[in-house]
């Protein structure tokens, strides 16, 4: 049994590996050089470091900066080179308590952004249990960072373009996803065990996973994002606070499954002053700040797994069956808070170890003592009478059936999702794509364009002096306008690819990828005539519009147009149509200019 659990382990450590090793392994942008320079008293400002002299600065091996607890302020330079894409700089470590950016060019500062796990949640310009910043510029630009911290001072910088850095986060928010479902599966079967048995070492179990979940969500930042992002305070103090908690429970759970206190009552006292020792941390936790309580936290986390394992080990020597499956459960996760905590005082940097290793060994504990339980209860139910079979035997269907409720539930909520994410990218009133998707939509087409050599169309469409029938007929005829129009669009515009926004008010924006001029413009002149003739009949009487038009084509501006310019031009273009009376198409010929197409 012990060879095939070995086996196993194995095979979940490599998929997690592999798995998180792909999110890693995707297109991140290759990193420059980074320097860094450590501000012993903090007195150096961006203005003293601007065009230092390159002695000043120590060159940083990797771009995971790791230099355990100090109180020091560390700077970091590197210089971004010319590119015609957004990018965004990630610094994968979520406890760092103040960064402050600079960007500059010309030797000023061009923008400074703060983030930190000091400020409230919201203040972050990207909602990301990391730390995601902006870059300000697409030109060359040098970036210096300015790290004040109470944790690890742990630096891990990577630049990304933002969809490659979406595609990232995907898997690993999948992998943390699945990670703290299980978590929470376990609490519900064994608060469900324990509610049924009334075993205290269910009850016992069950907090102990929750101290870990909660311990983990800490560490991982996942608990700041989702659970008190209101709350700095806790976000300062949770680290010692759950991890206290997790060794009260992990001792009491130890001491129950392993029954030390019949078997081994040194090995129980052990166990009672971890609790004793981890309670007064709590206390202590609440009181003094985190600078002063990590290091004691972290030591005492080494000396309290260590006496764990030694616990099981002993008892596994003695005989007890399922103390080798504890002993090699509790190992797998006491080690890894063992490796994190020595990687934490700054002994080594493997960031994938710290971050994912407690995870991963968390996950394989919480099963293997789950069969731990399994096997004590057992061993428990042949010496008790027939009607506590009989309880287990309805425990085993009430635990089905909750976890097919558990099931519906969860279908009824992809089902709920899928649906709010229709409704997001949707115009409440029209039923047509909002700004927001067009927002994502055209820069995608126009990179799209670029590579194929295919020509992007952008059409801008405005209803001509809408305010006045707003103003005579009021504003539920505008809207049965509104709706009405963009009936009208999708019946016109079906070619494939083609795609209708509603961009705010009465604008429409048509996205016509692989469209050419004359095709484009004889279709919206179409367009223009069918809605010109055409009869809008509202519950104040039929109405009649027309539309100006403004229109912009890739291929026919100069230079290389970004998507922001080509929109610029097509709304340049629509601003010249109805400055020459309305009712008209123009086509933008420059990105400041607009001429009437012949």
């Amino acid at each position: 049994m012990a060879k095939t659990l070995v086996r196993w382990l194995a095979l979940v450590g490599i998929a997690f590996y592999w798995g998180l090793g792909a999110a890693s392994a995707s297109a991140q942008e290759p990193m420059p050089p980074i320097y860094y320079h450590v501000d012993t008293n903090g007195s150096q400002s961006v203005q003293n470091l601007i065009d230092k002299e390159p002695g000043f600065w120590s060159v940083l091996n990797n771009n995971a900066a790791s230099f355990g607890y100090t109180s020091a302020t560390y700077w970091f330079h590197f210089t971004l080179p010319p590119v015609d894409h957004d990018r965004v700089i990630r610094i994968a470590y979520p406890l760092l308590d103040k960064v402050d950016i600079y960007y500059v060019a010309n030797n000023e500062v061009i923008e400074r952004v703060s983030v930190g796990d000091a400020q409230e949640f919201n203040e972050r310009p990207v909602e990301n249990r990391n730390f995601v910043v902006p870059v300000a510029s697409r030109d060359r630009v040098q970036v210096y960072l300015k790290v004040e911290t109470t944790s690890s001072m742990r630096v891990p910088l990577s630049v990304w373009e933002p969809t490659e850095l979406l595609g990232d986060e995907q898997v690993v928010n999948t992998a943390t996803a699945m990670y703290f479902g299980l978590l929470l599966c376990m609490i519900i079967y064994n608060l469900f065990s324990y509610s049924v048995t009334r075993d205290p070492r269910f009850g016992y179990y069950s907090a102990y996973i929750l101290a870990i979940g909660l311990l983990l969500a800490s560490l991982d930042g996942t608990g700041y994002q989702y659970l008190w992002p209101w709350s700095e305070w806790l976000q300062s103090k949770a680290i010692p606070l759950f991890g206290s908690v997790a060794f009260i429970f992990a001792s009491l759970v130890a001491s129950q499954i392993l029954q030390t206190k019949e078997r081994s009552p040194k090995l129980h006292l052990g166990l009672q002053a971890i609790m004793g020792i981890a309670g007064l941390l709590f206390l202590a936790s609440l009181i003094f700040p985190y600078e002063v309580m990590i290091s004691i936290v972290l030591i005492m986390a080494i000396l309290a797994s260590s006496f764990l394992i030694f616990t099981g080990f002993v008892l596994w020597r003695q005989g007890l069956a399922y103390a080798r499956i504890y002993t090699l459960a509790l190992s797998v996760l006491l080690l890894a808070i063992i490796i994190n905590a020595i990687g934490y005082l700054g002994f080594f940097d493997s960031f994938f170890i710290q971050r994912y290793l407690i995870m991963l060994g968390s996950a394989i504990e919480i099963m293997l003592l789950s069969l731990v339980l399994a096997i004590r209860f057992n061993e428990d139910r042949k010496e008790r009478l027939a009607v506590e079979k009989r309880l287990n035997s309805r425990l085993e269907v009430k635990v089905k059936q909750r976890t097919e409720e558990l099931e519906a539930v969860m279908r009824k909520l992809k089902e709920m999702n899928q649906r709010l994410e229709i409704k997001s990218n949707e115009d409440r009133l029209t039923k047509l794509y909002n700004r927001g998707v067009l927002d994502d939509d055209l820069p995608l087409e126009v990179r799209r364009a670029r590579r194929t050599g295919y020509d992007i169309a952008v059409v801008m469409i405005d209803i001509d002096h809408f305010k006045k029938v707003n103003d005579k007929y009021g504003h539920p005829v505008g809207d049965e306008i509104l709706v009405e129009l963009s009936r009208l669009l999708k019946v016109n515009f079906r070619r494939a690819g083609d795609r209708i926004y509603r961009y705010g008010g009465e604008e429409f924006v048509i996205l016509m990828p692989g469209a050419q001029e004359l095709g484009c413009h004889d279709k919206v002149l179409t367009v223009t005539e069918v809605i010109r003739r055409h009869t809008f009949k509202t519950e104040r009487g039929e109405v009649n519009i027309t539309v100006s038009v403004g229109m912009a084509l890739l291929n026919s501006l100069p230079g290389h147009a970004s998507s922001k310019q080509l929109l610029e031009a097509a709304d340049n273009a629509l601003y010249q149509a109805k400055n020459s009376g309305r009712d008209q198409i123009r086509i933008a010929r420059s990105l400041k200019d607009a001429s009437e197409k012949p």
